[in-house]
């Protein structure tokens, strides 16, 4: 398949390598930064004639079946709009979907109506970190999730906690109802430019069942990832950067005891788990999205988005909880992410 690649930073040159490894011939690139796309020529093989200095250009010429959008996120929206009109059928566009949930609203319409599949980047489905340890909460000895909590260093809400989003929606098989985020007074300094603003601080989400995902991502932190599922019967911890897991629960004699006996002997399993590796994960993304079957879609992406105006509304008022299905979050209201 032919595709071309709007984006060649840290990201965007990693989708090549993506691409290629899926027997994906790369059409063109485009960057507005001529010292990125020069890294992915001379980098990632990427022959100097395939360097586009416009989108238009590289979408007329190279007619390409696939795109990678891997811009940052103000250009999101109209170069998938740009990209759908122009007949490209298949488009993997990186987080955050956009600045806007009206955006991301124009960008699944334009999607459906041109008959486009759009993928938003995404992976955690595909990640054994989150799949291995799903079916472990899932099974008879751990009785179900019920919370996540993240400890992480000071990765940004928009930057990373939207990826976390998307993961405890896979994880819990169920949609955010309720988010508070309590904001620190500083903002994240982004490696893109200082005209793109994020926020560091503390958040809690809930879904309509009632399972909750705690994230702190402080300011004050600068190392590491951390991940406690709690379930029924036990807990699993994951060190997501080195890819150690060990897991306890109940030994099944006790599991019918009161939860508040929490002391009961149990179990233990350590192992070791791929750690993160987002070109493996990217090429499941883009093969999913050929099949036509269980790919982060355009829907997948705005609920992640809609976590993230709703902790960003909550932020501005104290912490104050956000029902994602009200008037309280705003459809129009553009946010400085990159």
């Amino acid at each position: 398949m032919k595709v071309c690649i709007i984006g060649t930073g840290r990201m965007g040159r990693r989708h090549i390598d993506a691409a290629r490894g899926l027997g994906f011939e790369v059409a063109g690139i485009f960057d507005p930064s001529v010292e990125a796309m020069n890294l992915a020529v001379k980098d990632h093989g990427v022959e100097p004639e395939r360097c586009y200095h416009s989108i238009e250009s590289m979408l007329q010429k190279c007619r390409p079946e696939g795109l990678v959008v891997s811009s940052t996120a103000p250009g999101h929206a109209s170069q998938v709009i740009a990209a759908s009109n122009a007949g490209v059928k298949y488009i993997l566009c990186e987080k955050p979907m956009a600045l806007s949930l009206k955006e991301c609203d124009e960008m699944i319409g334009t999607c459906k109506t041109n008959g486009t599949i759009l993928g938003i980047n995404h992976q955690m489905r595909f990640m054994e970190q989150y799949t291995a340890v799903k079916e472990m909460a899932q099974s008879e000895a751990f009785g179900g999730l019920h919370s996540v909590t993240v400890a992480s260093s000071n990765f940004g809400l928009a930057m990373n906690a939207s990826h976390y989003f998307e993961m405890f929606r896979f994880m819990a098989d169920e949609e955010i109802a309720t988010i508070n985020f309590w904001s620190d007074s500083e903002k994240v300094p982004n490696p893109r430019g200082p005209q793109y603003e994020d926020r560091s601080g503390q958040i809690r989400a809930v879904t309509k069942s009632g399972v909750r995902l705690y994230i702190e991502l402080g300011g004050d932190q600068g190392h590491g990832v951390q991940v406690i599922y709690g379930c029924r019967y036990g807990q699993i911890f994951v060190d997501e950067l080195a890819g150690h897991v060990r897991a306890i629960a109940r030994k099944a004699e006790f599991r019918d005891m009161p939860t508040t006996r929490y002391g009961m002997p149990a179990d233990e399993i350590v192992k070791t788990i791929s750690p993160v590796d987002v070109i493996t994960s990217s090429q499941d993304v883009w093969r999913s999205m050929l099949a036509n079957k269980n790919y982060p879609n355009g829907e997948c992406g705005r609920h992640a988005l809609l976590a993230l105006v709703a902790a960003n509304i909550s932020g501005e008022n104290g912490g104050k909880p956000v029902q994602l299905q009200s008037s309280e979050v705003p459809l129009e209201r553009i946010f400085p992410w990159a």
